[in-house]
């Protein structure tokens, strides 16, 4: 149903190039406060990352549009970076606000931009919507997009390989600067059934994209499964915090550890 998937391809499109959508560091922001996808409640949970991702892998491999490959790997980057322990387990959440304001650590004031972007600033206002499209609250702008690589490309004077080199050079001086600022606050909680749907997630990008570390990173979660959260007689924890798993496990827990194991075996066949 042709039409069907245009409606898809809208959404996911809005999606990515939006504010919801953490657009130098990748992750999605857990809802928007508006119809543009532009002003995102800024908490970033690991169960909306996990399922997004394995639905952008599937829409590449339909579509084949490279917007939808990009989200997954700077997502998946943003997961392995911030949202992942020592021992392979995903974390929960990372908070809204930072020093008491929401939205403080990813927003960006116009001056900040222009004295740390100096030439590029201009072509970046265009990219980012330096303007009243991307203008939130107090001088405070969120970064969005607006239009496909290939078109700002053109219209811009940028052959495409340019264009991507630019914007990759933009977001690691913009990343090196945010880096500066105070962090948002981390649930460290690690639910059962969320790593689950994670663990999914980087099988679902795995199959698609036949990248190896989302294979291993999918079997070294499993592992912690496993290890950590796998009872004696077959039941499962539900949370593990500081070394320590509690609660008994819910339905989810079972029913997402589960789907995520099929698909694991899927991809590798280890019978275990």
């Amino acid at each position: 149903d042709a039409t069907l998937l245009k409606h898809v391809n809208l959404t996911l499109e809005k999606m990515a190039y939006g504010g919801i959508y953490d657009q130098i560091w990748g992750g999605f922001a857990r809802y928007s406060t508006d119809r543009y996808w532009k002003v995102p409640h800024f908490e970033k949970m690991l169960y909306d990352n996990a399922q997004l991702v394995s639905l952008y892998s599937e829409a590449y491999q339909l579509t084949k549009n490279e917007l939808y490959k990009e989200t997954v790997f700077e997502t998946l980057e943003f997961i392995e970076r911030e949202m992942t322990s020592s021992e392979h387990a995903f974390y929960s959440a990372l908070d809204a606000d930072s020093e008491d304001e929401e939205g403080k650590f990813y927003v960006w004031k116009k001056e900040e931009l222009q004295q740390l972007l100096k030439d590029d600033y201009k072509w970046v206002a265009d990219y980012y919507n330096i303007n009243e499209k991307g203008f939130w609250e107090h001088g405070n702008y969120i970064l969005l997009r607006t239009e496909s690589d290939e078109t700002f490309a053109k219209s811009h004077g940028f052959s495409l390989p340019e264009l991507k080199e630019k914007v990759q050079s933009v977001k690691n001086s913009l990343l090196t600067e945010r880096a500066k600022r105070i962090r948002p606050g981390l649930d460290d909680k690690q639910l059962t059934s969320w790593n689950a749907l994670m663990l999914k997630g980087y099988i679902d990008a795995y199959r698609v994209f036949r990248e190896e570390k989302f294979l291993n990173a999918a079997v070294a979660n499993a592992n912690f499964i496993l290890q950590k959260q796998k009872k004696p007689d077959g039941g499962l924890w539900h949370n593990y915090k500081n070394g320590k798993s509690t609660i008994n496990g819910f339905l989810e827990d079972y029913c997402f550890t589960i789907e995520a194991f099929i698909a694991l075996y899927e991809s590798t066949f280890e019978i275990k």
